[in-house]
């Protein structure tokens, strides 16, 4: 008899990857930014709290969202919103690839796995619930173009995991059904209740041995497509 795993496995008809934590281990990484920033170190708390203050957000537009990220921010620091817009830019975002850049890797077989999809025809995305998704993939070492522009974040949407319509959009562009979509992520709360939520399955990527086990299965599954 077939697993639960299995069976959403043999379904899925599209992809949508978490980045932070699914495609890569984040583990160590608030502490490796606060260690290279440590004169920003109030500024990235306000961000963190301002981040998670908008869990589950829908602005319906990037604008109106990052409108009240950096209001949000201001009240935190006395610092002005344009201000913010600009340090979060020009400074926050880079120092985060940089991090990526000197300290992680992504999972072991991610290139593998998603150039086989490409190679594939097999819809996928990837979308986390920060910004310039392709400069962090870059960061990391998988080349962004794999994912044919497929990547998506709260610049695209205005809105943050686990709103439904982000989700729900992101199948659109990709052409599939919602019920044959299924999420891979590593937190139940964010990317698992945005599944739930979208009408799509969920596959949890906890630990390593997870995802190994699940390159394994799906890259087999690919090759047994291409004999």
């Amino acid at each position: 008899m077939e697993g639960p795993v299995v069976s959403l496995l043999k379904a899925a008809q599209g992809f949508i990857f978490d980045l932070d934590g699914t495609l890569y281990d984040i583990q160590g990484f608030a502490w490796r930014l606060l260690r290279m920033n440590p004169w920003d170190v109030f500024l990235i708390g306000a961000e963190r709290r301002t981040h998670k203050s908008l869990v589950g957000a829908d602005y319906g537009s990037p604008e109106a969202y990052y409108q009240e990220v950096f209001s949000r921010m201001s009240r935190m620091t006395r610092k002005a919103p344009q201000w913010l817009r600009s340090w979060y830019t020009d400074r926050y975002m880079p120092r985060m690839c940089r991090v990526l850049q000197n300290h992680y890797h992504p999972r072991p077989r991610t290139t593998e796995l998603l150039v086989g999809l490409a190679q594939a025809s097999f819809p996928f995305a990837v979308y986390s619930d920060y910004p310039a998704g392709a400069a962090r993939l870059a960061a990391l070492g998988v080349d962004p173009g794999v994912c044919s522009g497929a990547i998506y974040g709260p610049e695209h949407f205005g809105a943050q995991k686990p709103a439904a319509r982000p989700f729900v959009a992101i199948a659109k562009d990709l052409g599939v059904d919602l019920k044959r979509m299924v999420v891979v992520g590593d937190r139940d709360d964010t990317d698992g209740a945005g599944a739930v939520l979208a009408g799509m399955g969920y596959l949890p990527i906890m630990t390593e041995g997870a995802w190994e086990t699940f390159t394994f299965r799906y890259l087999e599954r690919l090759r047994s497509f291409s004999r």
